[in-house]
This record gives structure tokens, sequence and C-alpha cells, in this order.
């Protein structure tokens, strides 16, 4: 039960591996129940997201904890930053080539293709 932490449940996430111990859903986070195996690696997945989630410090983290429902959050996580940082890239690139001709003559363009 969160509500023992005396804690903004908006700002808790729960991790584990027994999803039925929790009474508050929205705030969970379930991994596989941990193998005594060097090859274990799901908490360690998971930091990239909880390193970013402790960054961006949103409001509710039951709405992030929401938009991953059904999915692994590693995963789902890092094809989310992949398709971020791709359309940053697209979006910089873009800018970047609209500003090439700013303060040329289009004599000097003409010749360039552009």
């Amino acid at each position: 039960d969160l509500s023992k932490l005396n804690r903004d449940p908006n700002k808790v996430i729960y991790i584990s591996s027994l999803p039925q111990s929790v009474l508050q859903k929205e705030n969970l986070v379930s991994l596989s129940a941990w193998k005594d195996t060097g090859a274990d690696t799901a908490l360690l997945d998971l930091l990239p997201f909880l390193e970013c989630v402790a960054r961006q410090r949103p409001a509710d983290i039951r709405v992030v904890l929401q938009s991953y429902e059904g999915q692994d959050i590693p995963t789902a996580f890092k094809e989310r930053s992949k398709l971020m940082q791709k359309q940053l890239q697209e979006r910089n690139s873009t800018g970047f080539s609209a500003l090439q001709g700013v303060g040329r003559s289009e004599k000097h363009h003409a010749g360039r293709g552009i």
C-alpha cells in the first residue's frame, strides 16, 4: 500500500515482479522475477527510463506509466528515444539548410543548384 509511504503518489514508481502485491497498479512497473544469473539485466535495462523520469520530473508519473501500458518499458523507451532523436535530427537539418542561404545573393545561389 503506497499510501503508507507518506509521499505524493504522483511521484512514486513501484517496481516489482509481483504485481498482485501493490494496491495502486497505476504506479507499478512490473518486471520478471529476478534470476540469479549474470544474464538477468531487467533492472539495469530499466535505468535509462528511470534516469529520464528523474531528469524530466513529470507532474504525474502515473500518466507516463499509463502510456507504456502493455509494453516492455525498457524496449518501448529505447524505441521512443530513437524516434525522438531521428525527428530532432530531421528538424535540425531542415532548419539548418533553410538558414544556409540567409544573407547570400540570388546570383551566388544560381550556380549551386539551391
